[in-house]
């Protein structure tokens, strides 16, 4: 399999308020599983970059904390996005969540893809924002399905940046719309957790726990794109079966 079909009916993308509630209902019916893969996959690989970290005596704030820590999420969310976007769509498909090892499976194989586009969607948005903060806004609303299509669509898409502008064209202030009051909580979310976690700008191991559990709320975003995307393009409908012909069409012929 190179992509993820969708199959199943997806209720379009017109109302702001609907796609807030449904976003905050996929996330909460689905947080055990949405938690799972991303402290799977974040809370490992962060203990152990902020060991080798101490090891090295970086300090736990600074520039250069903060430019290593964004770089180690960059390559770790390559792989739980799109591992948490599989399991989501496979739900929403067949009322179930996939085996937590296939979803990592597919997360790992579409890792190098995620990867490789996450970082020119970060350099592409940096680069406008340098100019000027709407430039910066626009690109990142823009480019806001990246790792989605990486994710679902696979092998089917070459030009991952064309197909994510094209999704977000006549729609930029309904998406902007959407993720604005999804980064105030995720603004909220990140001082609850700074603050349970006192002293985690002065140990490595609250920093990594920290960072993991921030992740965790930022799937929520994931999960609005998500809907979003599926709202956005036009389902693929399931193949028709056909029918048995009943006893008084086989005499009619």
């Amino acid at each position: 399999m190179d992509h993820i079909e969708i199959d199943f009916p997806v209720e379009p993308f017109h109302s702001v308020p609907r796609l807030l509630l449904r976003t905050a209902i996929l996330f909460g019916s689905n947080l055990p599983f949405i938690a799972g893969v991303t402290l799977l996959v974040f809370l490992p690989a962060t203990l152990l970059l902020q060991f080798a970290y101490s090891l090295l005596n970086v300090p736990t704030s600074g520039i250069l904390s903060y430019l290593l820590m964004s770089a180690g999420d960059l390559v770790l969310a390559a792989l739980a996005v799109p591992a948490i976007l599989y399991g989501l769509t496979y739900k929403l498909r067949d009322g179930k969540l996939p085996p937590l090892a296939d979803s990592l499976r597919w997360g790992r194989r579409q890792w190098g893809k995620t990867l490789w586009n996450s970082f020119k969607m970060e350099v592409t948005i940096l680069l406008y924002s340098l100019l000027l903060l709407i430039p910066g806004i626009i690109a990142s609303i823009d480019l806001i399905f990246t790792e989605t299509i990486v994710a679902l669509e696979g092998d089917l898409t070459s030009d991952v940046f064309e197909r994510t502008r094209a999704l977000a064209h006549g729609r930029r202030w309904r998406i902007f719309f959407v993720m604005a009051p999804l980064s105030v909580l995720g603004l909220l979310g990140s001082m609850l957790v700074l603050k349970t976690l006192e002293g985690a700008a002065n140990s490595h191991v609250l920093l990594a726990i920290a960072d993991s559990l921030l992740t965790v709320v930022s799937q929520l975003t994931t999960v609005a794109v998500l809907l979003i995307y599926l709202g956005v393009i036009e389902a693929k409908p399931p193949a028709a079966v056909p029918r048995k012909p009943s006893g008084r069409a086989r005499r009619a012929r």
